[in-house]
């Protein structure tokens, strides 16, 4: 044993190490406490009669083929790993099968490789679907809510068509055959446009049958273009990658064959809208809305340059009154007035008014200083109302 100590980290990588030299396991046992989280992780325990063991299952690496559900016993492939922040040890699965399916599931990916190799599934070699399919045949069972689902969405959808049912067996050892004929006479009814093949969901083994080679050549060798429809979105059989189309699920295949007449009749409305909006009628109703806003126009316009002519002829008035003879008289009657108000305010007569007097020598001359008279000079003095003689003292 060596001396020195390790550390927790030191620890988890040598028990990381030792797991991955294990590499891949298969593990069978129970599911309990499965757990989805984020709509991208599953996380249960795996468990026996004695011991258990988490699991984690990343599913947008690898879908279940499966309902993972608790008490159900499956077998997990996958490889052990230690998650060293929570000390945890688990099993990451990379596929998980019931138990008892394992063989199953096998054979399911042998004839897949097989019939892959042989172009079976090549996408070049699958057929556009018709638009507008007027005449379509279900090969299905003719009882179970899957027939009537089907013709209850082509009819909310208000599909115009013809569904034929072509009943057939869809579970169990005789299906195959049963439906490899369902599907030669759904090919041989005239005027048949589109033919779907499918059931409800269903285990691996209920649905099995659609993984039989004799199926899956007879869809592919059809001559009219095969929707398969099968289970649940989760359920692959190799019909699927046979069929020209594969839809998740019956009454999506429904939605598919209703769609083009959806989009016919929505191309449709807009046409109608469209020659509605040139249509005579409407040409008239938009030239009347033009005429309107014309004549709106017209008289705004109008009435902004009789407007703009009245202020033009009030101003040439004003101008024409301000220089006529007659102005020109009052303006100067009004300036002489004032000239005559100054003058008169600035004559000796207002002075006089204002207590002041004017004197005069015998002779007429005015007297300004008082040195300029001789005692017993005779002298006149002017007032303001009048005149009176006086002689200087």
């Amino acid at each position: 044993m060596s001396s020195t100590p390790l550390s927790v980290t030191e620890l988890a990588d040598v028990l990381k190490g030792q797991l991955k030299d294990l590499g891949s396991l298969s593990v069978v046992g129970e599911i309990t406490g499965c757990k989805l989280y984020n709509n991208n992780t599953y996380y249960f325990t795996l468990k026996d009669a004695i011991s258990q063991v988490s699991v984690v299952l990343f599913a947008f690496h690898s879908k279940p083929n499966i309902e993972l559900t608790d008490g159900r016993r499956v077998i997990v492939a996958g490889a052990m790993d230690f998650y060293a922040k929570t000390g945890r040890l688990s099993l990451i699965a990379k596929s998980i099968v019931a138990d008892g399916e394992g063989d199953l599931w096998r054979r399911y990916l042998e004839l897949k490789a097989r019939l892959e190799a042989e172009g079976i599934f090549d996408p070049a070699a699958k057929r556009p679907l018709p638009e507008f399919p007027k005449i379509v045949a279900f090969v299905t069972s003719p009882s179970g809510a899957v027939r009537r689902d089907f013709v209850e969405v082509l009819k909310t959808r208000r599909w115009s068509g013809h569904v034929i049912i072509v009943p057939a067996i869809v579970q169990g050892a005789a299906a195959a055959a049963s439906m490899v004929k369902a599907l030669a006479r759904a090919a041989a009814i005239p005027g048949i446009d589109l033919i779907v093949v499918g059931r409800g969901g269903g285990s691996m083994e209920d649905l099995w049958c659609f993984n039989d080679e004799r199926l899956v050549r007879a869809v592919r060798g059809c001559p009219v273009p095969v929707i398969s429809a099968v289970g649940h979105q989760t359920d692959h059989p190799l019909t699927d990658d046979a069929a020209d189309v594969r839809a998740e699920t019956p009454t999506a295949a429904a939605e598919l064959i209703a769609s083009g007449q959806e989009r016919l009749r929505q191309r449709i409305r807009l046409l109608a809208a469209e020659l509605a909006a040139h249509a005579p009628a409407r040409k008239l109703e938009a030239l009347a809305q033009d005429l309107v806003l014309l004549r709106t126009r017209m008289t705004g316009a109008a009435d902004a340059l009789l407007s703009e002519r009245r202020d033009m002829l009030s101003n040439l008035k004003s101008r024409f009154i301000r220089r006529s003879p007659r102005a020109r008289v009052s303006v100067a009657r009004e300036r002489f007035g004032q000239l005559s108000k100054r003058l008169r305010a600035a004559g000796f007569e207002s002075i006089l008014a204002r207590g002041y007097a004017l004197v005069r020598s015998a002779d007429g001359k005015v007297v300004i200083k008082s040195t300029d008279l001789k005692s017993g000079q005779s002298i006149r003095i002017r007032f303001s109302d009048g005149e009176r003689g006086a002689k200087a003292d």
